[in-house]
């Protein structure tokens, strides 16, 4: 290549870098010269802006300052309720502890848990002791447990004995509740309403629970089930048994120590009488 034509690119090269710096110098002319014309215009906001800025960081400061003065004056709050709370709960804990403590006795507790089975038993009239499984051959193993065979024919328990078990359980509880307050012999009774309830489950449900009656007929592969209703009478009737036993022995061990109490006050009572109605600590000396 011959030296004329390689200097031909280089001037090219040249010219056109020369125009860009020319172009370029050109256009930040025209920009200055733009922003000396928008200066009178930009010149109010600069000056407002200026004027209202320390305004607008001392809203914010206040603003901040506010929101940290309530965090704090929650965090206040919060301990000095907690600190009235803890206080309250010691001493609400103190006080049920001590009335725990003077009413929670074993007398007390077999009469709650005896007026629970009593009310067991009633509402238990109200379940299905009663029902027949379709083709439970097939629900066996595995394939029952997750699927249990369904149930048809199902009846309440109250229904199969004519609901006799209701007013037994009303009569279990007002005989509690008179044991408890010191009539040992009707803890008798007590025990005598939880053997009526085990021999109306024994000798009527029973029978006619394992029956399967007409849907036994009428599908294949059918058997008879007990259902939850016959056995919550026969557990509630149990404890009506157990509980009448055990009140009966608790108001023999009570009975005397009231019986003490109540012939120390008779005996102080009697010597205030025979020295004139004056307490003895209050008599004159002779």
């Amino acid at each position: 290549m011959s030296p004329a034509r390689r200097k031909r690119p280089s001037n090219r090269v040249k010219e056109l870098t020369e125009r860009t710096r020319r172009e370029g110098r050109e256009l930040s002319r025209r920009r200055r010269a733009e922003a000396r014309k928008l200066r009178p215009v930009f010149a109010p906001v600069r000056s407002f802006a200026g004027w209202i800025a320390p305004y607008i960081t001392g809203a914010l400061m206040w603003v901040i300052k506010l929101f940290a003065a309530l965090i704090a004056l929650l965090a206040e709050l919060g301990a000095v309720t907690g600190s009235w709370l803890a206080k309250r709960t010691r001493a609400i804990a103190t006080a049920t502890a001590r009335g725990l403590e003077r009413h929670v006795t074993p007398l007390s507790t077999v009469a709650f848990v005896g007026i629970a089975a009593a009310v067991g038993l009633g509402v238990s009239q109200f379940f299905d002791y009663h029902g027949v499984a379709v083709d439970a051959p097939n629900y066996a193993g595995e394939v029952g447990s997750t699927a249990p065979a369904p149930i048809v024919g199902t009846d309440t328990a109250g229904s199969a004995h004519l609901w006799v078990l209701i007013p037994i359980a009303v009569a279990a509880v007002v005989l509690i509740i008179g044991a408890y307050r010191g009539e040992k012999r009707l803890a008798g009774a007590v025990a005598l309403c939880g053997l009526l309830g085990l021999a109306v489950a024994v000798a009527i449900d029973l029978p006619q629970g394992l029956d399967a009656g007409r849907p036994g007929l009428a599908f294949s592969g059918s058997q008879a089930q007990l259902l939850q209703g016959f056995w919550a009478e026969v557990a509630c009737s149990a404890v009506l048994v157990l509980c009448g036993g055990l009140l009966g022995l608790y108001s023999r061990v009570v009975a005397p120590a009231r019986r003490g109490g109540s012939r120390k006050a008779a005996a102080r009572r009697r010597v205030a009488r025979e020295d004139g109605g004056i307490s003895p600590g209050l008599q004159p000396e002779s």
